[in-house]
């Protein structure tokens, strides 16, 4: 009785703090209000009826009268695994069959901080639904099914019970040929686990989607060399063009949600974010970059086509060469904002990328089009190259960024739509979705959700530009 009593404690002390992030793991990660995700809670939803049911019966036996414990086998202690599933279900194994392990995305985080001394492996089911921290016996058996194929005949009768409810968790599978099947289990490189996990996620389902998808900016550029900042606090990718939308609709299902705009599905929006909380970080996918001045699908075969393999999560994906990678990063430095043209830093800081990946970079950002956009930071890191960049295509997003008047801009980006398409993005831009307002700028400065109160503050600041547009019209 004393130990199943001190098991429940333990159980308890599990359950109180298993939905906070690890001690330190929030102070190391910047630009983020890290938040530990409650990652038990589908451990909770498979074992919590087999528990009760399990408790009662002992309560009823031994007369001892004791609370129902929330957390499932995988966090139970070894001394308890045997009597936690010492149940009289039976065996619906097939005595010839054989597991792997699966997930879409996994880390070894034992001698990580993130494991707080006490979890070993973080894994993402191959479907929808938040990470599991295994521990104990149940990562020792997980641990076999990846090292696996792991005969039938070679399991007990309670660890076939455990792999069993691996499997309708989303972690193991008979099919040794699974899209998930995962064969090693990597150590973080990332800052943040849960970002790297995110990367992993993401390059499963486009695989499942059959979308080619490629990983840019963040961490990567930190890796090669081409900025000092080590963490991003969103996570960047570039999909081929014209499969945003549906690669949004397999995010969703995992939790991800669109934030759109009046020009979302349009050649002026360059990428598409997807929020979602419980991951704990932003997705950008892009459909184009920009400043490049071929067409989308051009600039996407060439960087695609020379990308190189790394690895996030145990999973591998594809990365720009470091020479694409760095008029990428440089791109992303000189693009303008309300119509103010790069400062004389983002220029020096632009041309010490390009300076730093030699000579060869100059090839690549003329294939995908940014000699224009790069002109400045290009001279001034090749010098003795006598660029002539005169005859340098202007990229078409040039024409709106550089307008300072948000009308001026709308009505330059109206330009770039189709005339099929116009009717509805104007309609759009007098009155955007609820989600839209929430996601725009009124929202994060003020504070506030109240889709009306965002309307009439969006309002107000809309005839206010437009008065001072006409005003300079006058005056002009």
């Amino acid at each position: 009785m004393q130990n199943e009593i001190s098991w429940l404690n333990r159980a308890q002390h599990l359950s109180r703090n298993s939905g906070q992030a690890p001690n330190g793991v929030s102070d190391r990660i910047a630009h983020d209000s890290f938040d530990h995700p409650g990652l038990h809670s589908q451990l909770r939803r498979v074992y919590t009826g087999r528990l009760r049911r399990w408790n009662r019966r002992e309560a009823d036996r031994r007369g001892v009268i004791c609370c129902d414990p929330p957390l499932g086998s995988l966090i139970a202690t070894r001394a308890n695994f045997a009597r936690l599933f010492s149940l009289s279900a039976p065996d619906r194994m097939a005595t010839m069959s054989s597991w792997v392990a699966v997930s879409f995305g996994a880390l070894d985080v034992r001698s990580h901080e993130f494991g707080a001394d006490r979890y070993e492996y973080v894994v993402t089911p191959v479907r929808p639904g938040e990470p599991v921290m295994l521990h104990g016996v149940g990562a020792d058996i997980w641990r076999r099914l990846v090292d696996g194929p792991v005969a039938d005949a070679e399991l007990s009768a309670e660890e076939r019970h455990v792999i069993e409810d691996m499997d309708s968790m989303g972690i193991a599978s008979r099919d040794a040929e699974h899209i998930g099947r995962i064969r090693s289990v990597d150590k973080p490189w990332l800052l943040s686990p849960i970002h790297e996990l995110v990367y992993a996620l993401l390059q499963k389902l486009a695989e499942e989607s059959r979308i080619r998808l490629i990983f840019i900016k963040g961490p990567t550029l930190h890796a090669q060399g081409l900025r000092t900042r080590i963490h991003s606090g969103d996570v960047d990718c570039w999909v081929e063009p014209g499969s945003e939308r549906r690669f949004a609709r397999a995010m969703q299902a995992w939790g991800w949600k669109a934030a759109t705009s009046a020009f979302t599905g349009t050649r002026v929006l360059h990428s598409l974010t997807m929020r979602a909380n419980q991951w704990s970080c932003a997705v950008d996918v892009h459909s184009w970059f920009p400043g490049m001045s071929v067409s989308p699908s051009e600039a996407f075969d060439a960087v695609y086509g020379g990308a190189e393999t790394r690895t996030f999560a145990s999973t591998q994906s594809l990365t720009p060469s470091t020479e694409f990678h760095a008029v990428i990063g440089s791109l992303n430095v000189m693009r303008p904002i309300r119509g103010q043209l790069p400062s004389a830093e983002a220029v020096a800081t632009a041309a010490e990328v390009l300076r730093q990946t030699g000579e060869i970079v100059i090839e690549p950002a003329a294939t995908v089009g940014a000699e224009f956009a790069l002109a400045a930071p290009l001279q001034a890191a090749f010098p003795d190259q006598r660029l002539d960049l005169s005859n340098a295509t202007v990229p078409p997003d040039w024409a709106w960024r550089l307008e300072r008047s948000a009308v001026r801009a709308y009505l330059a980006a109206l330009r770039i739509v189709p005339w099929r398409d116009r009717p509805r993005v104007v309609f759009r831009i007098i009155w955007p979705t609820a989600e839209s307002l929430r996601a725009g700028p009124f929202s994060e400065h003020d504070a506030t959700t109240d889709a009306r109160e965002i309307r009439l503050k969006r309002a107000a600041h809309a005839l206010r530009e437009l008065a001072r547009t006409l005003r300079r019209r006058q005056l002009s």
